[in-house]
Formats: structure tokens, sequence, C-alpha cells
């Protein structure tokens, strides 16, 4: 997981110099960035956890959380976000989360 945050940092970093924003402003985007990235991971992880899963919740957050994603440029999470929301098997789409947030 932590490792998911730190790389979509280093690519919205990139994004927001080419962007032409400050370095304050760009400080203040990262470290909100990793608020929300961070809160809505932590949610998937619990979500994820529980017996039995709330598949539409879970959905709602790989939805929040594949609009920080391409927010911050970093477009393969978002669209790993998007293609988990899409998968037909609720186990399976659990499983690969699971896996997804021990990096």
């Amino acid at each position: 997981m932590e490792e998911l945050i730190n790389e979509t940092l280093r690519i919205a970093s990139e994004k927001f110099l080419t962007f032409g924003f400050k370095e304050e402003q760009i400080e203040q985007l990262l470290a909100s960035g990793k608020r929300d990235l961070g809160k809505e991971l932590e949610k998937l992880k619990a979500l994820v956890e529980e017996e039995p899963a709330d598949i539409e919740k879970i959905n709602k957050t790989l939805h929040a959380l594949k609009g920080l994603f391409y927010n911050m440029g970093n477009t393969d999470a978002g669209d790993r976000m998007s293609d988990l929301r899409n998968e037909d098997e609720a186990e399976k789409e659990i499983e690969t989360i699971k896996t997804l947030l021990h990096r």
C-alpha cells in the first residue's frame, strides 16, 4: 500500500511541475493527496476483511480511488481500480485487492 502511495506521489509531483505549480503548492497538493489516498486505501483494506464483504461499498471505494489516482496522474493505478470494479466474481476481486494492498 505504501509503495502504491509513494509511486503516485512521485508521478503527481512530476505532473504538477509540468503544469507550472510552485513548490509550496505542490507540497500542499501532495500532502492532501497522500492523506486522501491513505484514508481510502485504509477504508478499502477494512472492507475486504469484512465477512460477508459488502461489494457495493467496496466498489464505491474503488471508484473514489480511481478518481484520486487519475487526478494525481497515476493512470495505471486508476485503470486498475476501474478493472477491479468490473470484476464479475466478487471473491476474485477481493483476493486481487488484498494482494494489491499488501504490496
